[in-house]
């Protein structure tokens, strides 16, 4: 049985998998990141659901995209960094299944002593509803004497103090606005509220990728020299988009 949505909580925890050799410290000031490049388009309402994941192969030569749809079926597909070209995969790859574990993990890889830090908050708030209606032609007016509970819950999620996800009345996904960097360095990529791509590494320091908005999922190769990420451009609409490290 595939699992269900409900399984791409951010409840996920670090496993004990097979991993590249520790990478040693990272300055991620220190490193150049190129401008990214265009891979291919990535249309949803052609590939089904809505994205769930999006894994390095250990080569570096192509990555797995994985979708959801409403009745929790998975659709896997491959993109071909060479060619840019995306084929249909017949069930999700080992390999992507590790991947993603180590990159939307609480725990840094290789670093059990680095952690991501969720906090969680319940708020009361009473909007104002309105009077009139239909009886008054459809004009409406506040009426402050008669506020209405509602409640939300936010979810935030930090790494160092800095915020690096955020969700208000939704379930949030493991990995859709973090990815863990190369083990044991405790590098991470995120996405900030307007979907701008930032390094960080233990020691807090910050490298900003240049010319990216609007994206999700970024995820950093393995060997650490490289980046991956969908950057939205319409309704269900996104182009996969990679950058060059050079540490």
């Amino acid at each position: 049985m595939r699992p269900s949505s409900g399984s791409v909580l951010l409840a996920v925890c670090a496993l004990s998998l097979t991993q590249a050799p520790d990478a040693g410290s990272l300055d991620v000031s220190a490193a150049v990141v190129s401008t990214p490049v265009r891979i291919c388009d990535v249309d949803l309402a052609q590939l089904n659901g809505s994205l769930r994941r999006l894994s390095w192969n250990p080569t570096g030569t192509s990555l797995h995209l994985q979708t959801l749809d409403s009745s929790d079926h998975l659709y896997d597909y491959m993109v071909d960094l060479v060619t840019h070209e995306i084929s249909i995969a017949f069930g999700e790859p080992a390999w992507a299944g590790e991947y993603w574990l180590q990159k939307s993990a609480l725990v840094a890889p290789g670093m059990p002593s680095v952690k991501l830090e969720i906090t969680e908050n319940n708020r009361r708030t009473r909007p104002v509803p309105f009077t009139g209606g239909f009886s008054n032609g459809g004009a409406q007016t506040p009426d402050p004497k008669n506020p209405v509970d509602a409640y939300e819950h936010e979810v935030t999620l930090r790494y160092l103090g800095q915020e690096i996800g955020n969700w208000i009345n939704g379930a949030p996904m493991a990995g859709d606005t973090f990815g863990w960097g190369p083990q044991g360095t405790g590098a991470l990529v995120f996405a900030d509220g307007r979907g701008r791509l930032t390094l960080i590494d233990p020691a807090k320091h910050r490298r900003a990728v240049p010319g990216t908005k609007d994206a999700v999922f970024p995820a950093w190769s393995t060997d650490g020299a490289r980046l991956a990420f969908l950057q939205r451009t319409g309704r269900r609409k996104y182009v996969l988009m990679t950058a060059g490290i050079d540490r």
